[in-house]
């Protein structure tokens, strides 16, 4: 199990686009079949504690976002892309997530309750932020 109180090193392996379908049941569009793409970010976490005894694989856990990427505060799919890269994307620069597979970051976890049965939770990437080399500074006095 991953702690949510705990900042884990792991590094993305996979990304895939999703489509979420749905029909409203009220409003404007009840009764219409509505979809969406989100994506689908896959990481390994990379601690050897967690790596399953059976298969010797790392500890996977999984993070969505919507597709786009926008100016918006909670945009995640942004905040992750520059958390990757270590610098700021402007909007409508196109990024391609095969560029981003392989690269490191350090996560953290949030507990989310399963839908259709609520004494389950599942874990999921919560934030995705850059890696910090502090071996240039100066030592804290």
């Amino acid at each position: 199990s991953l702690s949510e109180d705990k900042i884990y090193r792991a590094i993305l392996t996979e990304v895939k686009p999703k489509e979420i379908r749905w029909t409203p049941k009220e409003g404007s569009n009840a009764g219409v079949e509505q979809s969406k793409i989100i994506l689908e970010w896959w990481w390994e976490v990379q601690e050897e504690d967690l790596r399953n005894p059976a298969t010797g694989e790392l500890r996977k856990v999984k993070g969505t976002c919507p597709a786009q990427l926008t100016n918006h505060a909670e945009n995640r799919f942004r905040a992750w892309t520059e958390a990757l890269l270590q610098r700021e994307i402007p909007i409508g620069t196109p990024v391609d997530t095969d560029d981003l597979l392989a690269l490191p970051a350090d996560i953290s976890i949030k507990k989310v309750p399963d839908k259709r049965d609520p004494a389950k939770t599942w874990e999921e990437v919560a934030e995705v932020l850059p890696i910090f080399d502090f071996s240039d500074a100066p030592p804290p006095f």
